[in-house]
Parts: C-alpha cells; structure tokens; sequence
C-alpha cells in the first residue's frame, strides 16, 4: 500500500518518511507518547500540541544551559582563586567566598 503525500500528491512507499518529491514528512511522531501519525499539529493518542511541547523543551534546555554556564563561571573563578592564594595571602579567597555567600 502507498502512501499519498499531502502536498504534492506524490504516491510514495509505506516504509518513507518523507515525500520522494517534495520532501515533505510523511509520518510525524508524538514527542510524548510516540505514536506516529500521518499528520502534524495535534497527537491523536495523547492530545499534545507537537510545537507547544517542542517550545517548552526548548525552553528547558536553555534554563539547563545557562546554569551549566553560571557553574562553569563560579568553579572556574574558584580556581582561580585558589591559584592566587600564595600572592595574595588568601585575601582574595575570603572575598571571593564572603561575596559567594552574600550573593545566596
């Protein structure tokens, strides 16, 4: 059995994924429940919105990103830190730590 594209018409093989013509994805799945479909938009498994649930992810990933980034800063400015201990008599280790637990 073919399957007909939406776009173009084009009859192409059960086992595609996408349009031999066009391109275009012939079977879209749920991100959430994975249930395949012959269209986007809506699951019609579980109801989720396909791009509202890509946005949060999206969205997710950035907060996880940015924190991954403010630890990198805070471990890399530790060390540095650490490596200034014998110039500076662990003055500016204090500071860095008295800074660190004001900050929280």
């Amino acid at each position: 059995m073919a399957v007909e594209c939406t776009r173009c018409r084009q009859e192409n093989p059960e086992t595609a994924r996408f349009c031999s013509r066009c391109h275009t994805p012939l079977r879209f799945t749920c991100p959430a429940c994975g249930q395949a479909q012959s269209h986007g938009g809506t699951c019609d498994a579980c109801g989720v919105d396909f791009l509202k649930y890509g946005l949060v992810h999206l969205g997710r990933m950035q907060v996880e990103a940015a924190r991954e980034r403010a630890r990198e800063q805070h471990r890399h400015e530790l060390f540095r830190q650490l490596a200034l201990v014998p110039l500076t008599g662990g003055l500016s280790l204090f500071k860095y730590l008295r800074n660190r637990l004001r900050d929280r």
